[in-house]
C-alpha cells in the first residue's frame, strides 16, 4: 500500500507502559497505542500484515492512528470502512503534506469503488501535489494508480508510458515491485506475456529484499493466470487449449489469425478489426474454420446470414459480402475466392482460428473483460457478437458469481473484471512509516 504518510508522525500522547502499575482505571494513556507500537503497526503494513497492525493500532483517533487503521482496513478488502477512517484522518490534519498522503489514498480508494476516468484526472493532480511538496515516493505511487486508471479506461498504451516514467525512476525494492507488477499485468492484458513474465521475475527478485505477504499473492495469481488455459486454438485441424503464451505466439503476424475473441484478423503487420462488420466476420470465421477446403455456397450464407433455408437473395446477397470481405482484408496476403462449388479462403500463411474457451455467451464476455478496460454491455456485445440483451444476461450472471465488477449507473455503467493487481493490491503502500 503506501508507505508516506505516516513516515515520521508520532503519536502526540505518550501511553503507559503496559508494566505501569500507575496508570489509573479509565485512564486514557492505557488504551492508546504507544509510538513505538504505531511503528511496528507501519512496519506491519509494509509486510502485508494488516490484521497486526489494526491490533496495534487500537482505536486511536489521531490522524496517524486512523490512517493506519484505514490502510489496514484497504489491505483486508474493506474499502468503506478504509474510505471513512482516511477522511476522518485528513480532517483532523493540518500539516500540508500529510494532508496531501491522505488524499492521495483517498483516490486510490476511489479508483477502486468508482469511474476511472476521474480517478485519473484526481490521481495526476495528486502525483504533481506530492511531487511539489518533495515527497517523490508517493508520487511515484499516484502515476502507478493513474496507470490503472487508464488500463481501466482500455488505454493500454498510455498506461504502459506511465509505468516506464516510474521504472525508469530510482525505486525502492518494495515500490519497485508494485511498479513491475503493474508492467506484468499491461502485457498481461497486451497479450504481451513474455514482457510481462520478464517483469515477473524482476518483482520476485524485489521482494525478496523487502517481502510483503499480499505483493507476493499477487504476484503468484499473476504467474498463474500466464499460464492457465483461456481459450482455444484451432490449427491444423486439432482444437487445443490454449494460454496466454500460445496466443502471443499465434498473434505475432507469422500466421494469419482469425480472433473470435477480439473478432479480428491479424497477418503480418496488419490488423483488421471486425467487431462492427458482424456479417463480415462471421463469413471470414466459417471460411478459416474450413481452411484449406472449401464451404459450399448455400452452406456459408446459411451460417453467415444465421438462416435455415437459403434462397437467390441470400445467394446474390452472399455474393456481394464476398467482395467486400477481400476489400477489407486488402494487406493481409489472404482473400476469399470462389471454386467450383463454393468459396475458400486463400492465403500465403498459415491460418489459426483462435476461439473463446466454450461456445456459451458467458465464456466469452469474462474473455473480453480480461483485457482490464471499463466495458459498456453495448460494447461487450459488439465485439462478442451478440444482442445487447444476450450481454446483459451473460454479465449479470458474472457479476452474480464474482466474475465481473458492475460501476456506474445509466449510460455510464460499465463492466470490469474484478481482483486487478495493478489498484487492489497496491494497497496504500506509499503511505506505511518508513523505517
Amino acid at each position: 500500500m503506501t508507505r508516506g504518510a505516516a513516515a515520521g508522525h508520532e503519536s502526540s500522547t505518550t501511553p503507559a507502559s503496559p508494566d505501569d502499575k500507575s496508570a489509573a482505571p479509565g485512564d486514557l494513556r492505557s488504551v492508546l497505542p504507544t509510538p513505538t507500537a504505531l511503528l511496528d503497526a507501519g512496519r506491519a503494513l509494509a509486510s502485508g500484515e494488516p490484521l497486526r497492525a489494526l491490533g496495534l493500532v487500537g482505536r486511536v483517533e489521531s490522524a496517524l492512528g486512523l490512517t493506519l487503521r484505514g490502510i489496514a482496513y484497504a489491505q483486508l478488502g474493506d474499502l468503506e470502512l478504509a474510505k471513512q477512517s482516511l477522511e476522518r484522518a485528513l480532517s483532523l490534519e493540518d500539516d500540508p503534506l500529510r494532508r496531501a498522503r491522505a488524499r492521495a489514498a483517498l483516490v486510490e480508494l476511489a479508483l477502486s469503488l468508482g469511474d476511472p476516468a476521474p480517478a485519473a484526472r484526481a490521481a495526476r493532480e495528486s502525483a504533481d501535489e506530492l511531487a511539489r511538496l518533495g515527497d517523490a515516493r508517493n508520487a511515484a505511487m499516484q502515476r502507478l494508480v493513474l496507470a490503472r486508471a487508464e488500463v481501466l479506461l482500455g488505454r493500454l498504451g498510455e498506461a504502459r508510458r506511465v509505468v516506464e516514467e516510474v521504472t525508469a525512476m530510482e525505486l525502492a525494492p518494495d515500490l519497485r515491485a508494485v511498479a513491475l507488477l503493474a508492467q506484468a499485468e499491461i502485457g498481461i492484458r497486451a497479450i504481451a506475456t513474455t514482457a510481462a513474465r520478464d517483469a515477473l521475475t524482476r518483482a520476485r527478485r524485489a521482494l525478496e529484499e523487502a517481502p510483503h505477504h499480499l505483493l507476493a499473492r499477487a504476484l503468484l495469481a499473476l504467474e498463474q493466470e500466464l499460464s492457465r488455459p483461456i481459450a482455444r486454438v484451432l490449427r491444423g485441424g486439432e482444437l487445443r487449449d490454449a494460454d496466454l503464451f500460445t496466443i502471443e505466439d499465434v498473434s505475432r503476424g507469422e500466421v494469419l489469425l482469425v480472433d473470435a475473441c477480439r473478432r479480428l484478423a491479424i497477418g503480418g503487420r496488419v490488423t483488421i478489426p471486425l467487431a462492427r462488420r458482424p456479417v463480415l466476420f462471421a463469413l471470414l470465421l466459417v471460411l478459416a474454420r474450413a481452411w484449406p477446403a472449401s464451404v459450399p455456397r448455400d452452406e456459408l450464407a446459411a451460417r453467415a446470414f444465421d438462416v435455415r433455408r437459403v434462397n437467390a437473395s441470400h445467394r446474390s446477397r452472399l455474393r456481394v459480402e464476398i467482395g467486400r470481405l477481400r476489400k477489407v482484408m486488402d494487406g493481409l496476403a489472404a482473400e476469399p475466392v470462389a471454386t467450383t462449388d463454393g468459396y475458400a479462403l486463400e492465403s500465403k500463411r498459415e491460418v489459426v482460428v483462435l476461439l473463446p474457451p466454450s461456445d456459451d455467451e458467458v465464456a466469452r464476455i469474462a474473455l473480453l473483460l480480461g483485457d482490464g478496460a471499463a466495458w459498456s454491455a453495448q460494447g461487450l456485445a459488439e465485439h462478442a457478437g451478440i444482442s445487447k440483451r444476450t450481454a446483459q444476461r451473460a454479465l449479470a450472471a458474472l457479476v452474480a458469481s464474482g466474475g465481473a465488477i458492475r460501476t456506474g449507473k445509466g449510460k455510464d455503467l460499465r463492466y470490469t473484471r474484478p481482483g486487478t493487481p495493478i489498484a487492489s493490491r497496491m494497497l496504500l503502500l506509499g503511505l506505511v512509516p518508513r523505517t
